[in-house]
């Protein structure tokens, strides 16, 4: 018996084979095949193959489980970007869609919602908000994207390099890897932490009621 078509299960099924094939490989036959349907079946619930992209970018979203609401917002922010990080090293191959497309739907615009929401409760007027979320949402893309390419591929410090040529890529080789990016993901976190506390300390007067401490913002560091 065929199963029923639905926009979560197409979506369901393109995020495991992106998963799977990787973004390149992806197409709206591939997930007619995998579905058990014709490709052209997939638009009547997808007007185009961005908007089920959306929808695969939606649901990579939705596995953020996004801390609770705290006292001090640079923890907070600091744990946000920890488990957004996490969501690319489980689909490392379809991460790419969050950290390349807007969020253009209503679920993934919630995630937006709740980062803006936690902000204001600090104090920030919109402007600020839009440019502390968009600040850090930077860093986490690149820190992913980054952590993603580290793991892909061999040590910097056994590519053979030409210490004559590239004598301080040479020295600091063994610090560009692997085995530093956890330590180095946490440090500059932290610097960046440093820079949001800047920002909200010199906002504008508002009624803000919560802490501004960069002194807590490892307190919820954990392992992934």
């Amino acid at each position: 018996m065929r199963t029923r078509l639905s926009r979560e299960r197409i979506a369901t099924v393109a995020l495991d084979l992106i998963d799977k094939d990787g973004l390149e490989a992806f197409s709206t036959r591939r997930l007619g095949e995998a579905l058990g349907v014709e490709a052209m079946a997939l638009y009547h619930h997808f007007p185009s193959r961005a908007a089920l992209l959306d929808a695969v970018s939606e649901r990579l979203v939705g596995a953020i489980e996004l801390p609770p609401p705290s006292t001090d917002i640079l923890a907070w922010l600091a744990e946000t970007v920890r488990r957004y990080v996490a969501v690319a090293r489980r689909h490392p191959q379809a991460f790419p869609l969050l950290a390349t497309r807007r969020f253009n739907t209503e679920p993934a615009l919630l995630f937006v919602e709740r980062v803006l929401a936690e902000l204001a409760a600090a104090g920030a007027p919109p402007a600020l908000a839009a440019d502390i979320f968009r600040g850090v949402g930077a860093f986490a893309n690149g820190a992913a994207l980054a952590d993603l390419a580290i793991r892909s591929g061999p040590a910097l410090a056994d590519r053979g390099i030409d210490a004559a040529r590239l004598p301080h890529v040479a020295r600091a080789s063994r610090w560009l890897g692997a085995t530093q990016a956890k330590r180095q993901f946490e440090a500059n976190l932290a610097m960046l932490m440093v820079g949001v506390a800047e920002r909200l300390k010199h906002r504008p007067a508002s009624s803000g009621r919560r802490r501004i401490g960069a002194k807590k913002t490892r307190s919820v560091t954990r392992e992934d």
